[in-house]
Parts: C-alpha cells; structure tokens; sequence
C-alpha cells in the first residue's frame, strides 16, 4: 500500500472511479443514437451494431494488455496514455465520414477507456489496505451504475436536440477534462519492483513461487465471478424475449426491469460494502442467495407459473448476488499479487467482459419461447459458483495447515 495521507487517497479514489466510469458510460451512451446512425449512414441494422459490439471486444482484449504494462512501468503513465488514446478515438468517431470509420473510431475509444477500467481496481488496491479494499472495491462499483443509468438519458437527449455527433464530442471533453486533472493529481501509486517476494494468495496463505494467479483461492473467485456473471447476463438476454414477446408487454414496461434489476444490484454493493460480515460469509450468502432466486424462478415454470411476477421477482437475488460477488472478488483477486495488482486487474475485468458475453451468447442459442432454458442456466451458474466457494474455503484451510509442514521440510532439508 502507498504511503499516501488519507486525503489525498480519497481524492485518488474520487479521480480512477471517476474515470473507471467513463467506460460504461462510453458503451452505453451510444445505444440510444444507433437508429439515428444507421439512417445518417444508410447501414442496415447489423452493421451498425458493430458501433457497440466493437467497442466491447477491442475493451476485453486491450485489458489484458494494460495490467502487465502498469505493473512494469506505473499506474500514472498508463491513465494518461489511456485518456489521451481516448480523446484521439473521439475525435475521429466525431468526424467520420462513414461507419467503418465510426467503428474504428469506437475501437480506438474502447483500447483508451480500456487503461482506467484496468487502473480504477489496481489504484484501489495500491492505496487502501487489504482490509478495507473489498469495501472501497464496493462503494466505486455502485458509483459505476450511475453510468449506464444517466447514459441513455443524456443520450436521448442529445440525439433529438443536437445529433449523434454531439456524443463523441460530449465524450472527448469529458475525457480531456479527466486527463488535466489526473495530471494534476494523480501520483504514481505503484513502484515496480524485480524481487519475487512471497506473497499471499489472498486468504491468508504464501504462494512461496508459484503463481498467484494458480492459486486455489484465485481460481475460486474467479470461478464465482464468471458463473456469476453469466447466469445474470443469460437473464438480461432471455428477458426482452420473454417479457415482451411471450407475455406481451410493451418495451417501456420492460424499462422497470433494469430499474428494479438495478436496485437489487445496489443493495448487494452496499451490503458488500458495510463489513458486516467476512469476504467468505459474504460470498457465501451472495451464492445462496443466487441459488435460492435461481431454484425459485425454475421451481416456478416448472409448475406451471409463467408470468411477469415469476421471471422477474426472483431475478432480484440475482442481482443482489451479482451486487455482493463483484467486490469481494475483485478485491481478493488484486490482493492475490500485492506486485502484480495490474496483471489481475486485467484479468478480472476480461473474465467479467467475456462472460457477460458468453451469457448473452449462450441464451441466443437456447430456445427462447420458454423460461426453461434461462432458468436452467442460471441454476448451473449457482452451482458453478458453488464450487467456487469451496475452492475458496479449501484454499483457508490449506493456508492454516500447510506452512507449519513446509516449515519443518524446510528445517530438516
């Protein structure tokens, strides 16, 4: 952790969540404008979806590379690169004269956004101590929902007033003004270091040389965070189809959904983030409570009870597990490698992107006339991240057991 006065960590905190939010509200903000960009460019639907399907894939995969960088050469030079990277990609999704240069220009944003999404765990984790990570982890995942909260918001509004192009421009000032003030005040927070200390595997235990990243209790949490992440993904995909098609409700009914999906969500951040349990209690209520909604919803529909009360009323634990894995994970993974906090970062943020992705994927093979299927899915995700849990419980015993033994191999070698 850095040696840093509490009131400069908050104000660091305050500027990577800041712009850590850039990247959901930079993928979300142009949902909205998508009609208005296919008639301005005469593309069909398709096409234009790669104006958000780009921008998702090119932010996956620049996240792996951003965290090994940070880790060799600091955090700072990494934000300001990013940002920077960023207002160039706005620049040109400003004036393109097409949409394969609107798409590029898209990707451009996305591998510069890329840098904060990265950043924004890994500062975290340099500046707070071990104990109160999973905490801040918690309070910036909830400041990250007011992005795609407020984004199509502002977008609709921008789009009927102004026109589309007014977005890339509202998005590179946006990033230009983040850019003064991190070079104002954000110090550089991580110092590269050759030595291969040992360090804990996050519950406790030494890797002694082996990677943390091998690790039983890494793999766990990010077992959890991936089953996690899928199940609630498959939903967001299979729901439009059941709610409106199927049940035959309008499309601005199904806006209440995301409204009371995103509240549940609020809640298991902050119930995340008030420390009244240990990370392992935590999770392990999260993954009940993913259970108990998942196993509702199938026990519903496989009586029988299909209606907008059975798919949507247990989907609130759903979120509410989604609101209290995403921190804990997070945090026990960037505790994981106290020297390598980037490496993780990068790999917690592909493995969410991805499996969002795989969720949505997967419900667009399954039927979708039915529940079934969603349901189904959700209740493998919940034993999937089951056994995430115990992954992780091994991991604390193993950890209490084993360096005594490894001690005395040590002592008698």
């Amino acid at each position: 952790m850095s040696d840093l006065s509490k009131a400069r960590t908050g104000t660091i905190i305050v500027i990577v969540t800041v712009i850590h939010a850039l990247s959901p509200l930079a993928m979300q903000i142009f949902v909205p404008a998508l009609p208005s960009i296919r008639e301005s460019f005469s593309a069909t639907v398709a096409d234009t979806q790669w104006v958000i399907s780009g921008f998702s894939a090119a932010l996956a995969f620049a996240m792996l590379a951003y965290g090994p960088v940070s880790d060799r050469f600091g955090r700072r030079r990494v934000v300001l690169l990013g940002l920077t990277v960023f207002c160039i990609g706005s620049a040109i999704s400003y004036w393109a004269d097409s949409l394969a240069m609107l798409v590029l220009g898209r990707v451009v944003q996305a591998v510069g956004v890329a840098a904060g999404s990265t950043m924004g765990r890994a500062v975290a984790a340099d500046v707070m101590p071990p104990e109160k990570l999973a905490r801040a982890v918690s309070f910036m995942t909830m400041a990250l929902v007011m992005g795609p909260m407020l984004a199509p918001v502002i977008a609709g509004y921008l789009v009927s007033t102004v026109g589309w192009r007014s977005i890339p421009l509202l998005l590179g000032a946006c990033s230009a003004l983040l850019l003064l003030m991190a070079i104002k005040w954000m110090p550089e927070t991580h110092k590269p270091q050759g030595s291969k200390a040992p360090v804990s595997d996050g519950n406790g235990g030494s890797t002694l040389g082996k990677s943390p990243f091998l690790t039983t209790g890494f793999v766990g949490h990010l077992t959890i965070l991936i089953a996690v992440q899928v199940g609630v993904y498959g939903y967001l995909s299979a729901s439009p189809y059941l709610v409106i098609d199927m049940l035959g409700y309008e499309p601005f009914h199904f806006g209440y959904v995301f409204v009371y999906l995103t509240l549940g969500y609020l809640l298991g951040t902050a119930f995340s983030g008030w420390g009244v349990l240990a990370s392992r209690g935590l999770l392990a209520c999260g993954i009940l409570s993913y259970a108990i909604g998942g196993g509702l919803m199938l026990g519903l529909v496989v009586n029988g009870v299909v209606n907008l009360y059975s798919i949507v009323g247990p989907a609130a634990m759903l979120s509410f597990a989604n609101g209290i894995s995403q921190p804990q994970c997070m945090a026990a993974a960037l505790s994981a490698a106290p020297t390598r906090r980037g490496t993780a970062s990068s790999i917690v943020g592909f493995s969410q992107i991805m499996a969002g992705g795989v969720g949505f994927q997967l419900m667009g093979w399954l039927p979708n006339g039915s529940p079934a299927p969603m349901t189904m899915l959700i209740c493998a995700c919940a034993l999937t991240g089951g056994i995430g849990l115990l992954l992780i419980y091994r991991s604390c015993f193993l950890a209490r057991r084993l360096p005594p033994s490894r001690e005395r191999r040590i002592k008698s070698s």
